[in-house]
């Protein structure tokens, strides 16, 4: 039988949810059962459906409706907050996400860079334009496509789970005064949120939990290139690890946040199983336009929002927690009143606390310029999906199987000290993301690259077999700013992310790009031919080939933000004037709010920040239930 009737059955069934099953039964009798296409599509029609009866319903509050909780945004760490509470029987929770709901096909993990073409799914955010960084992107501008949809980002991102180092959690514990939030305190969340399954490597139980809401595994289809990647660390003296254990440097296969094939994201873990809480209520497409708080007590009270062009005022009796991100909660809380004195004025926005929101932008960045090409197959090739009688996509969509469940075609990780590049040194200061595939022209393209970049740079190594290297600035010294634009709720965010502003950074950058060639010089990298495929930079031409000074030039313009924007609303101690919430993620000068996402992270982690997040949420749950007597306060940190 074709793959095409899978495939475009999968695709026409995208289209149309989420819907009731009534509707995909009704399809299935009048329509695809009419042209035979077979038991294949029955099971995709039925996955569908039983996708679509675990979203959770969309409800309109009445202006004015009481809740106890108001949580805004339904992301990473929304998600959890709303679930945890919600188990709170006596407690009503109002979620509000700007966004729509999941479906199957959000969820499948080598198409998630593609998502990004589905504006109605994300911001669309941008940086302002730059002649320091994304110089090789349209206009100049990096792109931001933070998730706009129930699980937030964590339904367009790579799914690559990774918590970060023992240091970075002691540093935060440090900066805020509170022992709560140190790597032995925050491990309590980074447990409580997993269900580790992982094979690939030796587990040490003290790290991990096997019963979360957010199943952990491997990759489950690997290539032959990812087994080279791990050998070649060997050479180079780092060998696998596991590296969401007790260590941390080496070169290892990808551990990421997946069930059955399918992407987990944040919506899917923590609100699926809460769908019949009769006491959590969801509001979708509804945009925060600011939290209501008395100008004389300083206490929020509630939230206003636009649904469907009408303005709707909720009510909070006990608190509101802004989880909508790190360019969004620091946005809210400025059009709030909340922000930096100056600023708000300069818009006719009445100051009611002068604070630092939107200072402090920190973000990972990737220089995605190094694709390395071989003489032997063993990759992943897109263009062989199509040809006859090749099995993948039915595969997939009949058990879930193959290279489409490689996220963004990304199968392992390596973390390396640049100044101490031994497995003893615990603090990575150099991710390398590795994958078993040469991005193609949609990849890049999602980028957004101009045309003009990628024929001079990806053009002539598109569709080759081979893999990429990307490395990645994991601690990053540069810091950015979040402004309003104007005093419009609607209107998007200017973003200053600074990119390179340090030169600590540029060396990082640099470093990367060497270690991703000894990477290809290995024995093990050299027996199937590898070779790196460069074209000169457009724009860094009078530079010599190769020098320094040309790849600084080359990685300003084939560089892509990670999405892992921290620190805009920097958690710190009461007395700290670059601080905006304290250690119990209280807005401080404001009673009864809270920011509990990214944001208030004081320094970025060495992570990809999916699963940090989520154990912010989590950390944020239980802070709220032991404040509120719901239980007692030894157990919640």
């Amino acid at each position: 039988m074709s793959r095409w009737p899978f495939l475009l059955s999968f695709i026409v069934l995208s289209i149309i949810l989420p819907t009731d099953c009534g509707v995909l039964e009704f399809i299935w009798e009048t329509i695809f059962n009419k042209i035979s296409l077979g038991v294949g599509t029955f099971k995709t029609v039925f996955d569908f459906c039983h996708y679509s009866k675990n979203e959770l319903n969309d409800m309109t509050p009445h202006d004015g409706e009481e809740f106890d909780f108001i949580v805004v945004g339904a992301g990473a760490a929304g998600a959890a907050i709303a679930s945890r509470l919600s188990e709170i029987e006596e407690a009503k929770i109002l979620l509000i996400e700007a966004g729509w709901k999941e479906n199957l096909v959000m969820d499948v993990p080598l198409i998630a860079l593609f998502l990004q073409f589905n504006k109605r799914m994300h911001w669309d955010y941008r940086s302002e334009p730059s002649d320091n960084y994304c110089l090789g992107i349209e206009n100049r501008q990096c792109q931001y496509p933070m998730g706009k949809v129930m699980g937030g980002t964590s339904v367009m991102n790579a799914m690559m789970v990774t918590r970060g180092t023992k240091k970075n959690y002691d540093s935060w514990a440090r900066m805020v005064g509170d022992e709560s939030w140190n790597y032995d305190g925050m491990l309590k969340y980074l447990k409580k949120l997993e269900k580790y399954d992982v094979t690939l490597a030796k587990v040490d139980e003290h790290y991990h939990n096997f019963d979360g809401p957010v199943r952990i595994t491997n990759v489950p289809y690997q290539t032959e290139y990812v087994h080279k990647w791990t050998k070649a660390g060997e050479e180079l003296g780092l060998p696998p690890v596991e590296y969401n254990g007790r260590e941390r440097a080496g070169f290892n296969y990808l551990q990421t946040n997946q069930i059955h094939g399918e992407r987990l994201s944040s919506n899917r873990a923590y609100l699926h199983p809460a769908k019949h809480r009769k006491n959590l209520h969801v509001s979708m497409r509804s945009h925060v336009d600011k939290v209501l708080i008395d100008p004389q007590t300083k206490t929020a009270h509630g939230v206003e929002f636009t649904k469907y062009g009408r303005k709707i005022r909720v009510k909070a009796k006990k608190e509101i927690i802004l989880s909508a991100g790190p360019f969004n909660s620091p946005k809210i809380l400025m059009l709030s009143g909340i922000g930096p004195r100056e600023h708000l004025q300069s818009l006719g926005i009445d100051v009611l606390v002068d604070a630092p929101v939107g200072e402090n932008l920190m973000d990972h960045i990737a220089f995605i310029g190094l694709n390395f090409v071989t003489n032997v197959t063993g990759g992943i090739m897109i263009t062989d999906f199509f040809k006859k009688n090749n099995p993948t996509i039915s595969n997939y969509l009949n058990r879930r199987e193959g290279p489409l469940s490689v996220p963004t075609g990304i199968e392992g990780i390596g973390y390396v000290n640049i100044d101490d590049p031994t497995p003893q040194n615990d603090e990575p200061n150099l991710e390398m993301i590795f994958g078993g595939i040469i991005p193609n022209y949609f990849i890049y393209k999602s980028f957004g690259f101009t045309e003009e970049h990628f024929k001079r740079s990806f053009s002539g190594v598109n569709f080759k077999e081979g893999y990429f290297i990307w490395p990645v600035i994991v601690r990053p010294k540069s810091r950015g700013r979040v402004f309003l634009r104007d005093a419009n709720p609607s209107s998007k965010p200017k973003i200053i992310p600074n990119y390179f502003d340090n030169r600590e950074d540029v060396r990082s950058a640099l470093a990367g790009i060497k270690w991703a060639q000894k990477v290809s010089h290995t024995n093990v990298m050299q027996s199937i031919g590898s070779s790196l495929h460069h074209e000169p930079t457009i724009g860094c031409e009078d530079f010599e080939l190769y020098s320094d000074d040309y790849w600084e030039c080359t990685v300003k313009t084939l560089m892509i933000s990670l999405w892992h924007f921290c620190g805009t609303a920097k958690m710190g101690r009461e007395n700290d004037p670059s601080a905006v919430v304290n250690s119990k993620l209280q807005v401080i000068g404001i009673k009864n709010l809270r920011v509990a996402d990214a944001s208030i992270m004081p320094e970025i982690p060495t992570a990809h920040l999916n699963i940090p997040t989520m154990a912010i949420g989590e950390k944020m749950a239980d802070i709220l239930k032991c404040d509120w007597g719901y239980y007692s306060c030894t157990t919640s940190n």
